[in-house]
């Protein structure tokens, strides 16, 4: 394995615990005040952050051939986006009381996140 593929490996392993311990955070502070809010949030920004997750372990995480490289991200990109809408779906369906201001509040702060943690991890971290 190449030392760039370590180095990214690294670096989204901790941009993706930051973010999963942003939403924790956010979601303890949320369920002290009310608990539908919390859910919203929950709910929003797990909607982006699950598929994304797989994104990244199909890219950098799960062994394929090497020269198929570009199918492989195209793949990932398009099982993401399904993922996203299916979870949006289910999310709206099974909870009827949901606030979306605060879903999708949930879902851009985990979209912003996923694009600037990255980078961010790099700097700071030097990796």
């Amino acid at each position: 394995m190449s030392a760039i593929i370590k180095q990214v490996k690294k670096k989204y392993k901790i941009a993706l615990s930051i973010e999963l311990f942003i939403f924790i955070v956010i979601f303890a502070i949320l369920t002290a005040s009310q608990s539908i809010r919390a859910v919203s949030f929950l709910l929003g920004s797990l909607a982006i952050f699950v598929p994304y997750c797989m994104f990244v372990f199909f890219m950098f995480f799960k062994k394929r051939e090497k020269k198929h490289q570009l199918k492989v991200f195209y793949r990932g990109g398009a099982i993401k986006f399904i993922c996203t809408i299916i979870f949006i779906v289910v999310a709206f369906k099974s909870f009827p009381t949901i606030n979306y201001v605060v879903f999708f509040m949930g879902y851009f702060l985990a979209l912003l996140l996923n694009n600037l943690l990255p980078i961010m991890v790099a700097k700071i971290f030097k990796i």
